[in-house]
């Protein structure tokens, strides 16, 4: 009984201390890696698409491909993408 209440409170400590990683849908994994990969590596593009999952909601990165569509590469993207360079 003690253990199981140990791992609750594990449990729960470990929902509160931050946000958990979003797994985009596959047609947005589909066309991110599919444009990311037109220009860059795709080793590269896996590991900045994973940053942007940790990082950002689905809704965040929607907004992302909206002002990606009208031709900016927001700086949210590029940091990502150089993180993955080093």
């Amino acid at each position: 009984m003690r253990s199981r209440g140990a791992l609750l409170i594990l449990l729960a400590g470990a929902a509160c201390s931050g946000r958990t990683a979003d797994v985009y849908p596959p047609d947005v994994v589909r066309n991110f890696m599919t444009e990311c990969t037109a220009r860059g590596d795709e080793r590269a593009c896996r590991c900045a698409l994973q940053a942007l999952e940790r990082r950002f909601d689905i809704e965040q990165f929607r907004g992302f491909e909206a002002r990606m569509r009208e031709g900016t590469v927001p700086k949210e993207v590029v940091d990502a993408a150089n993180a993955c360079r080093r």
